[in-house]
């Protein structure tokens, strides 16, 4: 198979980009004409079992075509934890979950669409589906929001950044004993993201600033647009 060279904000990028907010809006704006009740018990299963096959199927194509990597592969990037957490806040409807993928998915999800590492595409399938999955990560959180009532507060924002760097702690040793670089904890990423600054470990201090910040924005954004749910 023939090598793939991604090119950020390329018409193939754009398009992804446009066709995931599209999704969005038609999907979350019109899904009762689809017949999806927005109380539906069917659809976060549904989409709880796409997130994982999504994430499975890559791992599968990566093992046929070659490409697949332990250093690499294996579920421990923030987006591909968030998957799984976002399949337990979908099912259970979860507090702390959702919390977590408001910030992880919200904040890492769309930028990784918008400024992906290029070096995690080797072939355009791996592309499609680094869109597809961050675009669902991101689709759990709104559907959570919209449909479920569910809501990020300003006060715990402290919680879910010390459970991310408690994370951080453990996928650190991870990346010490496989030599990897996951959640770019030891190379910065291969993306344009204007929030990765500075060289080791700089830009891992000035992402989580930023990200606070952002995640501010979006709570901002979300007590604005919908309606407030009593404590």
């Amino acid at each position: 198979m023939a090598i793939y060279t991604f090119k950020l904000f390329s018409a193939e990028h754009i398009v992804s980009i446009v066709s995931v907010i599209a999704f969005y809006i038609l999907f979350l704006g019109y899904h009762e004409k689809f017949g999806i009740k927005g109380g539906s018990k069917i659809f976060p299963v549904v989409l709880s079992a796409i997130l994982v096959t999504l994430d499975i199927s890559e791992d599968i194509i990566r093992l046929i075509s070659g490409h697949y990597s332990i250093k690499k592969d294996l579920p421990l990037q923030l987006c591909n934890i968030g998957l799984y957490v976002a399949v337990v806040a979908l099912l259970k409807k979860n507090q702390t979950a959702f919390e977590l993928i408001f910030y992880w998915g919200l904040v890492g999800a769309s930028q990784a669409i918008l400024t992906p590492d290029g070096d995690l595409f080797e072939l355009r399938i791996y592309f499609i589906f680094g869109q597809a999955y961050h675009g669902a990560l991101i689709l759990s959180v709104l559907w959570l929001m919209i449909n479920h009532n569910m809501r990020m507060k300003m006060k715990t924002i402290i919680k879910v950044v010390l459970i991310t760097n408690l994370l951080v702690i453990f996928i650190s040793l991870v990346n010490y004993l496989l030599d990897s670089n996951y959640m770019f904890l030891r190379v910065r990423p291969n993306s344009a993201s204007p929030f990765l600054m500075g060289g080791w470990p700089i830009y891992i201090i000035m992402v989580q600033v930023y990200s606070v910040a952002i995640v501010s924005m979006f709570i901002k954004l979300q007590d604005t647009l919908l309606k407030p749910v009593r404590s």
